[in-house]
């Protein structure tokens, strides 16, 4: 053919232009970019594992499969290669997926969001007609706990109706009136997160109350007005969450919400009043009435929030109505500057991240370059099934590795296991019999339908459902070939499965190894370190109480509460019982970790309290939507520039009140000392890993905090409170007398009730960090 000649064992391509190194850069290169990027996980874990398969192919020489014999006519494609074929089976299985949501019965997020925002509504105002008939009653009842459940339960309700915002996008991508509609609830979601803030206060006061005192003669003074006050927000707020649902306010819509509104003020503002009228004749700040106070103070928020909400909805809805696809256009392009934003690239996280599920599909890659031909060994030569196993299962949770990947081999094993039972089953048919087509169908539908429940509905075993489904499916479609001599025969041979099993498990226990090397913190390790950033974030937002800043405050406590669901995602890894083979380290004080982590709950809670009675009250509003990622970047960065910003502030009236009270300074001493010595006390519990008593640790620091804890007297209780109280009413008694019954549109806007709840919020945050304390000290058995 007028070629050179070549010696036998040279490797000779049919295109001259091809070059294997080149071939071998782009292979972990490609894979590495998409790691590396934020782009969302399922969409990387799908575009490396093809890319694997595709570059494994690719680099061998002995598949044939590029091309075919069916040519398109365009591109040099052919419609029976195998690139074509998965692509229009890729295509084809995405448009049935599609499909199984629309038919027979809608499951669209656009759908759910309109229901669960309805549910949340009507739990919202069921749980405040509950909570006014009873806090309005003459005596304590157990019925407060049940109410208090209810309020508790509402949070969920506005959490579906976020992530249904989140996943309505897809199905619409924000055009025309669907978009509005989706910015709509946007805001109805930021609106029911404060509401659910509010909202604890008042169910605190709820709970705490003991009916004793003046509160008949305060609830029979409040009663009427507040009654009828939820009532009219009642009207409003079922008439704001109708006018989300389709994004258009017509005429008649906005002319309702106009007097729904006006009424809603009105009845705002003679409460107001009532309240005024109500506290005449008590101190500035009454003790006795601590929790009547908080109580009104939480529904007037409530109140506060639904008109707020009200108001901006004809603003949100023209905004976004003229925008058009503006806005489709802008979180596109946000997205995918987000995604190769080389500031969340370069966090140190993701760095981490991307080299521990990097590494091992490179390695298994290479495993399979490199492996021997030979039919009896267990890797195939250029198979993509180690490294595109290992890119299925990337992820971005560095919490119980160890128990995350015998969840992955269980899932991975038992789906090449299970198929081989049912496929038993068929083969106990005539290949060519109806039977086997009837049974192989049926068993293959009940496979699927079970394992696709538990895929859905476990939170333990979800992983182990989804890859039953995923790993079970091509053992399942055995076939029915032709053999030489033309007799239909099963196309299954059972040595390719087992290597299949041995592969895949050689892939996660090379995993396991690599993250053991370089992520080298047991769970219980990151447990704790997870325990001290929250504390000590914690203390920063007390920190910035005291100081005034409330805006720095309120953007620590968003931190806080990430902090604290780290936590508790922790507490599932660390039960001793999911140890392998523990050492000589004592075990986790498992129990400990949960019991501070339950009273935490209450320090947390006091301090969203203090945010919003400290603060000046301020509208929800829709900002534009970013990643996580870009969320948190950004959060990270205000907070430090406010810092630097505070320095030459003047002190919000509320806090000027207060820290001009000599007692104020021996309240934050205390607050700031208990929380100090308990903190420290707890992380050194929790770090213990040998017998021995608190007072013999080699840390002196932990040692001097746990004899002071241990000598701390009246530990539960905020001692300079009552001298705060007698300071605030001699100090304000002037300025008392001088506030007219309408001088305030808003409870929220009084003074005096801010005042008394933020000093109320500060004695039982003072009890919950006592009674972390007491943990502590329970703990020291030794």
């Amino acid at each position: 053919d007028g070629m050179d000649k070549c010696d036998a064992s040279e490797m000779v391509y049919k295109d001259p232009n091809y070059i294997p190194a080149i071939a071998w850069i782009e292979a972990p290169l490609f894979a590495l970019f998409w790691i590396l990027s934020k782009a969302p996980v399922n969409m990387v874990m799908f575009l490396v594992s093809y890319h694997v398969f595709f570059m494994s192919n690719f680099l061998n020489p002995s598949f044939t499969g590029l091309g075919g014999t069916i040519p398109m006519g365009f591109l040099d494609l052919y419609w029976d290669s195998q690139t074509t074929i998965i692509n229009l089976t890729s295509l084809l299985g995405g448009f049935l997926a599609i499909l199984a949501t629309l038919i027979p019965k809608p499951l669209l997020n656009t759908k759910a969001l309109q229901e669960n925002a309805i549910i949340a509504v009507q739990g919202m105002t069921n749980a405040w007609d509950d909570s006014i008939n009873y806090f309005c009653g003459e005596s304590q009842s157990a019925m407060r706990h049940s109410i208090g459940s209810k309020m508790d339960a509402i949070k969920g309700a506005f959490d579906r109706t976020e992530d249904s915002i989140n996943g309505a996008w897809f199905e619409h991508f924000d055009v025309a009136h669907w978009g509005v509609a989706r910015q709509l609830f946007r805001l109805f979601v930021e609106e029911g997160r404060n509401m659910n803030q509010v909202l604890q206060i008042s169910k605190t006061a709820m709970v705490r109350e003991d009916f004793q005192g003046q509160h008949v003669t305060f609830a029979r003074g409040i009663r009427d007005d507040m009654k009828r006050c939820n009532d009219a927000t009642t009207t409003l707020f079922t008439h704001c969450c109708k006018c989300c649902v389709d994004g258009q306010l017509d005429k008649q819509e906005r002319d309702d919400l106009k007097n729904y509104l006006e009424e809603a003020k009105r009845m705002e503002r003679q409460l107001a009043k009532t309240f005024r009228q109500t506290m005449e004749g008590q101190p500035y700040v009454s003790e006795d009435l601590a929790n009547e106070n908080c109580f009104i103070y939480g529904f007037a928020a409530y109140v506060k929030t639904v008109v707020d909400f009200a108001e901006s909805l004809p603003t949100v809805a023209d905004e976004f109505g003229q925008s058009k696809c503006k806005n489709f256009c802008e979180n596109l392009c946000g997205s995918i500057a987000d995604m190769f934003s080389w500031n969340l690239i370069k966090n140190p996280d993701n760095l981490k991240f991307s080299f521990v599920n990097f590494l091992p599909i490179v390695l298994t890659f290479m495993i399979a370059y490199f492996a021997d031909s030979d039919v009896d060994h267990l890797f195939v030569p250029h198979a993509a099934l180690m490294p595109g196993t290992l890119a299925l299962i990337i992820t971005a949770s560095y919490g119980s590795t160890f128990k995350g990947n015998i969840d992955r081999l269980i899932g991975l094993v038992l789906g090449n296991v299970i198929p081989l039972l049912v496929l038993a089953v068929v083969f106990s048919f005539d290949c060519a019999s109806w039977m086997r087509t009837v049974t192989q169908s049926v068993l293959v539908f009940l496979y699927f339908l079970t394992f696709s429940y538990v895929y859905y509905s476990s939170k333990n075993w979800g992983f182990v459902g989804c890859a039953l489904c995923g790993f079970g499916a091509y053992p399942l479609m055995v076939s029915c070939d032709a053999s030489g001599t033309g007799e239909l025969g099963f196309n299954y041979h059972m040595r390719s499965n087992y290597k299949i099993i041995g592969q895949t498990t050689v892939a996660i226990l090379m995993r396991m190894l690599i993250e053991t090397l370089f992520l080298d913190h047991a769970p219980r390790d990151l447990a704790v370190k997870a325990m001290k950033d929250l504390l000590e974030t914690i203390e920063d937002c007390y920190e910035e109480f005291f100081k005034g800043d409330y805006e720095a405050m309120k953007q620590k406590h968003d931190q806080v509460e990430g902090m604290a669901a780290i936590c508790q995602k922790f507490y599932g890894d660390t039960a001793p019982q999911l140890e392998f083979a523990p050492g000589p380290r004592m075990p986790f004080k498992h129990k400990f970790f949960g019991e501070v982590q339950d009273k935490l709950v209450t320090v947390i809670a006091e301090l969203e309290v203090l945010t919003l009675g400290a603060s000046d009250w301020k509208k929800a509003e829709v900002k534009s939507e970013k990643s996580t990622m870009r969320q948190a970047a950004e959060k990270e960065e205000k907070l430090h520039k406010r810092a630097a910003d505070h320095l030459g502030n003047a002190s919000p009236k509320l806090h000027a009140i207060m820290s001009s009270q000599s007692a104020f300074s021996l309240m934050k001493q205390d607050v700031e000392d208990t929380m100090k010595r308990i903190f420290t006390t707890v992380i050194a519990v929790l770090e213990q890993d040998k017998e021995q008593a608190m007072t013999e640790s080699n840390n002196q620091l932990l040692k001097d905090a746990f004899n002071q804890l241990t000598a701390m007297e009246g530990m539960l209780d905020l001692e300079a409170a009552p001298g705060f109280y007698k300071e605030v009413n001699r100090d304000m008694d002037g300025e008392l007398k001088t506030i007219q019954p309408f001088q305030f549109a808003s409870v929220v806007d009084d003074t005096q009730a801010r005042l008394t709840v933020v000093v109320n919020s500060l004695k039982r945050a003072t009890t919950a960090l006592g009674e972390i304390g007491v943990l502590c000290l329970r703990e020291n058995i030794y």
